[in-house]
């Protein structure tokens, strides 16, 4: 039986390569989800052997050895991530950057598989902000489901020979370094084209409902304002004509009074009462009508009737209801 041959190691180009054609498929919001863990390796095998890449390919890796090589590239990337996590919360004051990930580094030593130093330095600038994707791609998730197998398989306890008292500067925290926090804070995955699309279709909608809802509560403003108006002339409109059905019933009662004949009332307080209600109705009929009072003396009891007639005939057009608008009596 032929003996299989080993391909040779990664070189730190490949390895780039690879991070890339992974964060590409992953981060793809058309083909990234809805997809079956073999058919995203898959995908990821098909790009990075890709002749047509710009990307020279020196050696065809299988979809297992691609798979492998990134796991382990994600669980050491990972570890460095959690022990930067550690060195932050110590709140060192005056550590820049580089500080502080220079100490994630010696502490990521005191683990027993990376005692020889972190490796991937070629990859870190790209991978150290991956977490932000760590949702994007249905088959892997997030990054502990992609790789907490093969991670939890190599994770060992600290030996109680761990050179924590030799690191300086480490010695006032307990360590974790297999807490990797590969996740981070989960970010919501990116929605697809169709539910983009989907998306802007509703918001439209609603636009245009929230259009149709302000315009007819303006037209039913509009309505409210004319109907208080049509009310409001009606209302005058009957005030008007009850006051004229008023003032014409008055002037008729007036008119029986200016009418009565005074010689035929033998009492003289009741005469000399209609008499003066005589002259205060016309009084105010002249004033209405602008013809003036004039000097209208009250009288005595004793007057003849030659003033009384004198009296009716200066004013025979108000008696007529002349310039009122109501009918003669």
């Amino acid at each position: 039986m032929a003996s299989q041959h080993r391909s040779s190691s990664y070189t730190n180009e490949e390895d780039l390569h690879l991070c890339h054609v992974y964060l590409d498929i992953s981060q793809n919001p058309i083909i990234g989800i809805n997809q079956s863990k073999d058919q995203f390796w898959a995908r990821i095998e098909y790009d990075y052997n890709n002749p047509q890449s710009e990307f020279t390919i020196t050696q065809a890796r299988p979809k297992r050895s691609l798979q492998c090589r990134m796991q382990v590239i994600l669980t050491a990337v990972g570890k460095l991530r959690g022990c930067i996590r550690q060195i932050e919360n110590l709140n060192p004051s005056g550590a820049s950057e580089q500080d502080i990930l220079n100490r994630a580094k010696m502490l990521l030593t005191q683990d027993a598989k990376y005692q020889k130093g972190f490796k991937f330095d070629h990859v870190w600038p790209t991978l150290k902000d991956i977490e932000k994707f760590a949702s994007v791609n249905n088959p892997t998730s997030t990054f502990q489901r992609q790789i907490g197998n093969f991670a939890s398989s190599q994770s060992e306890s600290p030996t109680s020979e761990s050179p924590t008292s030799a690191t300086p500067g480490l010695s006032d925290f307990s360590l974790n370094i297999n807490n990797e926090e590969i996740g981070g804070s989960s970010a919501e995955r990116p929605i697809g084209v169709k539910k983009a699309k989907l998306k802007r279709k509703n918001d439209e909608q609603l636009a245009t409902v929230l259009d149709t809802i302000k315009g007819e509560n303006q037209q039913l403003v509009e309505i409210l304002k004319k109907g208080n108006l049509d009310r409001q002339q009606n209302f005058d409109q009957n005030y008007q004509l009850q006051m004229q059905k008023v003032d014409a019933s008055v002037f008729k009662e007036e008119n029986k009074i200016l009418y009565m004949d005074l010689n035929s009332i033998a009492n003289l307080n009741v005469r000399e009462f209609t008499r003066n209600e005589q002259l205060r109705i016309m009084q105010k009929r002249a004033q209405e009508q602008g013809l003036g009072a004039g000097s209208q003396g009250q009288g005595s009891q004793g007057q003849g009737s030659q003033n009384n007639s004198d009296d009716f005939g200066q004013y025979y057009n108000i008696l007529r209801g002349s310039g009122n608008n109501f009918p003669e009596y």
